[in-house]
């Protein structure tokens, strides 16, 4: 059994459970695909996660509520609990997928890890194993996701890889950690992460594998009425979480997608650009023309050199 078997498509978002990969997981059953997503949180209530004083606080989303709403839909849910910082629970999920699925059509390498205790630390203040930690997470889980499905997609000749990343990658912080930028050690790990849709297209491009880096922006998740205090950034920065979602939904099943392949993609811009969403207030500036490849300078390709590198 492999991909789209019987024409039925299959997806699998990693951290599906709340915030954005929920709703890229609603996006996808709603247009027909039968979706396996991963979580730590098996039933609500249980979810937890790290304060500034690393203090455990409530957590909204589970496996069990993400489950309705695929049930919801009408398509096939696959609850994987995985935890990312754990290898061997990595590769024991996407087993798990392989067996029951044999493969799957889009892997979207959504979840990530960041809002611990070390959220705003600076870089003398953040231990080695704080780096290690989100590498594991926010790249080499990835990574190694990619190499369980890869295989499946060549041998189809067809599959579509997401991975979410961060305009951090690309643009310089507007000031440290919790005053308008992001920590090192969150920054490094999804550079890292944001080099491997370029590779794959590289790679594999002419075998049918899409694969495109997509920054979802600042997004109005379940974290931010939780944690956003502590990202420093104004609320008017912030978009529906359909947004991000839309825009991956675009990628998988849009054919002109494949001319972007490789590409990162700046969602928010993307999605008010091409109106795959109604409209919301917004103090992101937006870029009229847009392009994925207009990440520095707003600029269509070949209409100027970025100044700010």
């Amino acid at each position: 059994m492999g991909p789209s078997e019987g024409g039925t498509r299959r997806v699998l978002v990693t951290g599906g459970t709340r915030g954005i990969g929920k709703g890229i997981v609603r996006e996808f059953a709603r247009a027909g695909f039968d979706v396996a997503f991963t979580g730590r949180t098996l039933r609500e209530g249980e979810g937890r996660e790290q304060d500034e004083t690393g203090r455990l606080t409530p957590l909204e989303g589970s496996l069990e509520a993400t489950t309705a709403l695929v049930e919801a839909e009408g398509r096939r849910p696959l609850a994987i609990q995985l935890d990312l910082l754990d290898p061997a629970s990595v590769d024991a999920g996407a087993k798990r997928v392989l067996e029951a699925w044999g493969g799957v059509d889009v892997l979207v390498n959504n979840a990530m890890y960041e809002m611990g205790r070390y959220t705003n630390a600076w870089i003398r203040d953040t231990p080695l194993a704080e780096f290690a930690a989100k590498m594991q997470a926010n790249f080499l889980a990835p990574v190694s996701l990619i190499q369980h499905f890869l295989p499946g997609m060549l041998e189809a000749g067809r599959g579509v890889v997401l991975n979410l990343s961060t305009r951090h990658n690309y643009q310089r912080q507007g000031g440290p950690p919790g005053r308008g930028g992001a920590s090192v050690s969150y920054n490094c790990s999804k550079a890292a992460c944001g080099k491997l849709a370029d590779g794959l297209a590289a790679e594999h491009g002419r075998d049918g594998i899409l694969a495109f880096d997509v920054d979802p922006g600042p997004v109005l998740t379940e974290r931010y009425f939780t944690q956003g205090h502590r990202l420093g950034y104004p609320r008017s920065l912030f978009c529906p979480v359909e947004v991000p979602a839309r825009a991956c939904l675009w990628l998988a099943t849009e054919e002109e997608a494949r001319r972007y392949n490789g590409q990162h993609f700046m969602a928010q811009e993307f999605v008010r650009a091409r109106g795959l969403c109604e409209p919301w207030e917004s103090s992101l500036p937006m870029n009229a023309r847009w392009s994925p490849t207009a990440i520095l300078d707003w600029r269509e390709p070949g209409k100027g050199r970025a100044q700010d590198r």
